[in-house]
């Protein structure tokens, strides 16, 4: 849970939950893929606000499922898994910049 002041009053915002597949906006692609740089946050949503399920390094396969497209102000990002390292098998969010084909 999220706490912010607002004009002198206590505000509650609840913390992002995790999303699944749910919220791609594509079809399902299945397509191998590569992140291209280092320390690449895996979301439990498609977004920045959403928690960090660890880091990626450059070079760590994975498997394209969908994305969601982004906006004039916000990046496109992919729902992955996870094919090598630390985090194997597990599913989550990356931004579209760090996901190259394989």
């Amino acid at each position: 849970m999220t706490i912010a002041l607002v004009g002198g009053a206590v505000a509650l915002a609840p913390a992002a939950t995790a999303v699944g597949q749910s919220a791609c906006r594509s079809d399902f692609y299945y397509l191998p893929g590569v992140i291209n740089t280092n320390s690449v946050n895996l979301r439990s949503g498609p977004g920045t606000s959403y928690s960090s399920k660890g880091l990626l390094s450059k070079g760590t396969r994975l498997t394209w499922i969908c994305y969601k497209p982004g906006t004039a102000t916000t990046s496109s990002w992919d729902y992955v898994k996870i094919k090598s390292g630390v985090h194997k098998g597990t599913y989550g969010w990356v931004s579209a910049r760090y996901n190259d084909p394989d």
